[in-house]
């Protein structure tokens, strides 16, 4: 009976990758953002405030665009190798770690 509900839910997973490798990207990104602008911001701030503007929108965009675009590849690729009870339970650890480190950061 369980078998039969645990192979619902992983199809169900299955079905959706797209969207929950997405949301853990932007959640994840999300949690980062703030560490990643203050750590651009501590390199930039030497310089005068019209190149500091251009490099620090420059930066953020374009570390933000990749880790996205690694983060999302990679886990729909993880997950895609995942079947059954393997995928519900990397998911659900993911997302519980997720809200572990908002939780921890005061993020939630």
């Amino acid at each position: 009976m369980i078998a039969k509900y645990t192979a619902i839910f992983a199809q169900f997973l299955a079905n959706n990758l797209n969207e929950i490798c997405l949301s853990i990207t932007a959640v994840t990104i999300m949690i980062a953002g703030p560490h990643l602008t203050s750590a651009i911001k501590r390199v930039t701030k030497p310089y005068n405030w019209f190149f500091k503007f251009c490099c620090f929108i420059i930066l953020c965009t374009v570390i933000l665009t990749f880790l996205s675009k690694i983060l999302y590849k990679g886990l729909k690729y993880w997950y895609g190798q995942q079947s059954g009870l393997a995928l519900i339970l990397w998911v659900t650890c993911t997302y519980l770690s997720l809200a572990f480190i908002a939780k921890q950061q005061k993020e939630i």
